[in-house]
């Protein structure tokens, strides 16, 4: 039986992999500033990216905050968002887990995930832990996808594959699927208000080659790795003829399906110890 352990150390390899052109993702970047668009940091305030990647979202929102902490479990991920953050002296990168924060209790202002929380094996336990060290009225916004994330895009990607003997990786998404599933976790968690909501953005492609780049930059592109460098162009090349018709007729959009939730701590509870990083 896979452990929660495990889970978390192959999550960790799998992004290892994929640090180095992970920025070249076009629509996970696009929804991290969505989500970061509708974060409210109070004056002099302290947030926390949890999952951080490699910090679109802890950066956007630099100028907002007196201090960002963006933390992950994957090493070439901090790397990548520490260099992205030079001259940023307000950003800060560290090796956390979710469900375990070296943090005080209720020291930040407002906590945020952006695409990430799908990938945590215990879901309501990494919440909770997001609870505890947001200061009373504090506010907690992650992000998720809906069905019919990129249209037909994924499907037809599967099909390339399958063709040649080869399983797609992708993300856990249907844990995460509806608005229902967000706004439980955000309940369930003690948060108050609750509530997420449905943003379908609009995502253009204007040639196959931007769907190659994301492709190759993220989680689908991952069985690329194991084939020859004769293999990966064929299979470029094959991929590229079966995404044209989709294209005749100039540059593809496709949806992009945002789930943001958002909940606050109470207001009225009283401070509480921890420790500190």
């Amino acid at each position: 039986m896979t452990t929660d352990q495990q889970r978390l150390d192959a999550n960790a390899r799998q992004f290892d992999r994929i640090a180095a052109r992970y920025d070249a993702l076009g629509f996970l970047t696009r929804a991290a500033l969505a989500l970061a668009e509708t974060v409210r940091v109070p004056t002099g305030g302290r947030v926390l990216d949890v999952a951080t990647g490699t910090g679109t979202v802890a950066l956007a929102l630099a100028s907002q905050a007196a201090e960002v902490v963006g933390t992950d479990i994957a090493p070439a991920m901090l790397q990548q968002a520490r260099a992205r953050a030079v001259g940023c002296p307000n950003v800060q990168f560290v090796s956390a887990e979710a469900t375990a924060l070296p943090f005080a209790d209720q020291s930040f202002d407002a906590v945020v995930c952006g695409a990430g929380l799908f990938f945590v094996p215990d879901m309501p336990a990494a919440l909770r832990e997001w609870r505890r060290v947001l200061r009373p009225g504090g506010e907690v916004v992650f992000s998720a996808f809906g069905r019919g994330l990129l249209g037909p895009l994924p499907g037809l990607w599967r099909e390339t594959l399958a063709g040649e003997g080869i399983k797609p990786g992708a993300p856990p998404l249907g844990r995460i699927g509806t608005v229902e599933a967000a706004s439980d976790l955000l309940v369930q968690a003690g948060f108050q208000g609750g509530a997420a909501e449905l943003l379908v953005l609009p995502y253009a492609l204007p040639t196959p080659a931007e769907r190659w780049s994301d492709i190759a930059a993220g989680l689908e592109g991952l069985p690329l790795a194991d084939l020859t460098p004769e293999q990966r162009v064929a299979l470029k090349t094959e991929h590229l003829k079966a995404l044209q018709p989709l294209f005749a007729a100039g540059p593809l959009t496709v949806p992009l399906p945002l789930i943001l939730a958002h909940g606050y701590r109470d207001a009225g509870e009283s401070n509480g110890g921890g420790v500190a990083l």
